[in-house]
């Protein structure tokens, strides 16, 4: 028995100088060692056994050396599988050849493990050769509430988006729906019907600027409106983006088409500004919102403005729960209509495929 004991031991002893083998020295001294993970951007990180996984920026490693060999990326874009080792500013790599080759350290671009690796061009290699019924992601909701009794009503609401987004382009397409029937004494009263539905596509510049062309169409009862097309484009900025938030600004010119059921048309050119924001306050849940004002370029003081949040809480991957706000404010509305249209709904959203972005 205490042979099989000290055994173990050495075992145990074996198993972790092997995994937690990877050093690294920081230039003001400090120590780590475990097994580095990956390198990417001024940022490498490491997983050890007592302070767990630990980011520490590039500039401040002062000499690092894996037991294993990894997959380096260089600045040129050559890879190479080779025992990671950097002292002084300078990178010691053995090629494949045997021959050492002595770099600037700050020539290294990525690490990733081999697996990592091959993952890694795989994938590029699909985002390469991509269809267009590739990289969709997106959610569908339903909502319906009724009452019965004194008052008889059932209202039924759904919302649909769809977003494509690579590396170099985004395209996003999405309906809203509300309908609002209302029966009293055996007659039927439609209070509310309005539908909205668009599209828009994003071409980056690069890595802040992006293009957009959009279009968007809107069907209301209550407002007479038969329908408003909008058609525009301009430019637009990514002041934040980051895993947990990103915040879009845009700005450009529409033409808006608005034909009412009393006989009034009218075309307007627009100017546009807007934002759209996305917030991860965890895991699970997520706010979003979208806001777009349309000074009237045609008619000067006259505006349009449309507001869109929405909260949503995942329950599993494909499942979640939302409440969701909606505001259409019209500044010249048609007689005996109002400027604003306010829109809340509640209720499941259904998850498919998802937008990937390399």
């Amino acid at each position: 028995m205490p042979k099989l004991i000290i055994v173990s031991l050495l075992a145990v002893l074996i198993f972790n100088s092997t995994v937690f083998a990877d050093r690294i020295v920081m230039t003001n001294g400090d120590r780590l060692t475990g097994k580095i993970v990956k390198k990417e951007g001024d940022s490498i990180t490491i997983q050890t056994e007592s302070a767990g996984t630990v980011k520490i920026k590039w500039s401040s490693v002062a000499e690092v050396i894996s037991d294993e060999p990894l997959s380096l990326t260089l600045e040129d874009g050559k890879v190479v599988e080779t025992k990671l080792k950097a002292e002084d500013g300078r990178l010691y790599l053995t090629e494949p050849e045997e021959k050492s080759v002595e770099l600037e350290k700050n020539k290294l671009k990525t690490v990733r493990t081999p697996e990592e690796q091959k993952t890694f061009e795989v994938e590029q290699k699909r985002i390469k050769d991509n269809k267009f019924t590739d990289f969709w992601g997106g959610t569908f909701d339903a909502g319906f509430s009724m009452t019965a009794g004194n008052s008889d009503t059932r209202t039924l609401s759904g919302a649909f988006r769809a977003v494509r987004e690579t590396s170099d382009n985004k395209f996003t397409a999405y309906a809203n729906a509300l309908h609002v029937r209302n029966s009293t004494g055996g007659r039927h009263r439609i209070t509310a019907a309005q539908i909205w539905t668009g599209a828009r596509y994003d071409i980056n510049i690069n890595k802040k600027w992006f293009g957009f062309g959009s279009g968007d169409f809107e069907y209301n009862k209550p407002q007479k409106l038969n329908l408003r097309a909008v058609l525009g484009g301009g430019a637009g900025y990514h002041a934040v983006k980051s895993d947990r938030v990103t915040l879009d600004l845009t700005g450009g010119f529409t033409h808006n088409f608005e034909d009412f059921s009393n006989g009034i048309r009218r075309n307007s050119a627009e100017m546009l500004f807007g934002e759209e924001a996305k917030l991860k306050l965890n895991q699970r849940v997520k706010l979003t919102n979208r806001f777009v004002v349309y000074p009237n370029l045609s008619r000067f003081g006259n505006l349009r403005a449309l507001f869109d949040a929405s909260l949503q809480t995942d329950l599993n991957s494909w499942l979640g729960w939302h409440l969701t706000v909606g505001n259409r404010y019209n500044s010249r509305p048609v007689s005996l209509t109002e400027k604003n249209d306010f829109l809340m709904s509640t209720g499941l959203r259904f998850s498919f495929g998802r937008s990937r972005k390399k």
